[in-house]
């Protein structure tokens, strides 16, 4: 998104090659305007009047005199945000006979204009404009502004006129695949409840759906209007977990097939999960045994850690040596499930292995490994960490940092302090936002760290900075 002064200096280049009649950077400025979202042109029509920016567009008298009748469709569109009003209105009028993308944009915009006069006109140019593809152009922004004070009233007539002309289902089925989030899930929505959408053109339409809420839209729709065996097929086989966990709900579990709901037991969804289990229960199964058959199987190894995680789920336990197996293992997804479920019952003799996984392993795996380290902070020091700090990999200095940050206290002043030393700039940002503990007093040892690190941060002022006197060491000699 563009700043103010960045705006404006784009109108101002616009205003100025429109009207030296210079080719340079024309096609640049209108396909900024077309391509802006309704929201943004919105805000590059009101910066072009703000108080800061009113000489971007130039006076008003540049305008006059036949210079904006044969500047063309983009001059129109940069005049009719001018400041003058009667430049604007006067830009209304050539937009209004102009048939460009852009002018059904910037007629669209008009419509929020403080000059009855300049709205009114507009208003009247928009609602002749009824052909689908000027639609396109001119609903987004029509849409924006319904909430708004000054041309709210103009959706629904534009929306009446356009059905008048094409009918209501070419009109929601054209605005149903619209390029703007907000337009395409208003249709659904609208075309779902006035039953323009069949039943089928949702089960059709949910696989390919990519928006959340309109993949919610077509699923309760499934589900409401739907037979079992459609809910069940369209639903439980979905990719959002919103879908799969509203087939569960909405079917009896005498309604499900045991096998659908078996493999919906080692779901990525924890909600699709603690559903598929109340059904497989209510339907006579024990989801235990099957959680335990998958997780010791040959299957792909996400699955069988989603297995480990169900079985903790339903109440089931797991060997700390199979969780310690699970974590010497070579499959992340494994990794990730032994560290889970070692989480709580770390012993100081697990730090060794601990630390090998968070430097071998992937970041995510490293994040847990430190989560689990992190809840025995005494059984292991910063020697530990050595290996990691001296690396020449980057990720392993960010890991050490991350660790010995959130043992909390002095430690995580110190490590901010390290890692303000460290010769990547990326890593050394990350030492700026830096916590000092304002009611605790560094041990002998964090104390000695201390006066070690300030003079290599703050050479000649380290005395006078917060950590030191936070600390307690600025009459250190």
């Amino acid at each position: 998104m563009l700043a103010t002064t960045e705006i404006a200096d784009r109108l101002s280049d616009g205003a100025a090659a429109v009207l030296s009649r210079a080719p340079g950077p024309l096609a640049e400025i209108e396909n900024w305007l077309l391509l802006a979202s309704a929201r943004e042109l919105l805000r590059i029509d009101r910066t072009a009047r703000f108080w800061r920016h009113r000489d971007a567009l130039g006076s008003a008298g540049l305008w006059e005199g036949g210079a904006l009748g044969t500047s063309g469709h983009l001059g129109a569109a940069l005049a009719s945000m001018h400041g003058d009003g009667r430049v604007r209105e006067a830009a209304v009028g050539i937009l209004s006979r102009t048939d460009a993308p852009l002018a059904d944009r910037m007629l669209a915009v008009r419509l929020t204009d403080h000059v009855w006069p300049v709205r009114e006109a507009a208003t009247r140019a928009v609602l002749r404009r009824t052909s689908l593809t000027q639609a396109d152009q001119i609903v987004p922004v029509l849409h924006l502004i319904e909430g708004r004070t000054r041309g709210a009233e103009v959706l629904p007539l534009y929306l009446h006129a356009l059905a008048g002309v094409h009918g209501e289902a070419a009109l929601w089925s054209r605005l149903r695949r619209s390029t703007t989030p907000a337009v395409r899930r208003t249709a659904f929505q609208h075309s779902l409840a006035s039953e323009l959408l069949s039943v089928s053109g949702a089960v059709a339409a949910l696989p390919l759906e990519h928006d959340r809420i309109v993949q919610s839209l077509l699923a309760h729709a499934i589900a409401d209007r739907a037979g079992p065996d459609v809910v069940a097929s369209a639903l439980l086989n979905d990719s959002s977990a919103e879908s799969r966990v509203l087939g569960l709900v909405r079917l009896t579990a005498d309604l499900l097939d045991p096998a659908d709901v078996e493999r919906l037991l080692v779901d990525p969804g924890v909600l699709v999960r603690l559903w598929a289990r109340q059904c497989y229960e209510e339907q006579g199964h024990d989801a235990l045994s099957v959680y335990r058959d998958v997780a010791l199987g040959t299957g792909p190894a996400a699955v069988r850690a989603r297995a480990y995680r169900g079985l903790v789920e339903a109440g089931g336990t797991v060997d700390r040596e199979v969780a310690l197996g699970l974590v010497r293992g070579a499959e992340p997804p494994l990794k990730k499930a032994g560290l889970r479920l070692l989480a709580g019952s770390t012993v100081p003799a697990d730090a060794p292995l601990l630390f090998e996984v968070l430097r071998t392993g992937t970041n995510r795996v490293a994040r847990l490994a430190s989560e689990v380290l992190l809840e025995m902070p005494a059984a292991w020091s910063d020697a530990e960490l050595l290996p990691l700090v001296s690396s020449p990999d980057p990720d392993l200095r960010r890991r050490a940092w991350w660790l010995k940050r959130n043992r909390s206290g002095w430690d995580q002043t110190i490590a901010d302090l390290e890692i303000l030393l460290d010769h990547d700039p990326v890593l050394a940002a990350l030492g700026r936002n830096m916590t000092i503990p304002q009611f605790a007093q560094p041990t002998e040892v964090q104390r000695d760290q201390l006066i070690a690190l300030l003079p290599q941060v703050w050479p000649e002022t380290w005395r006078e900075s917060r950590v030191a006197f936070a600390a307690g060491l600025r009459g250190v000699a």
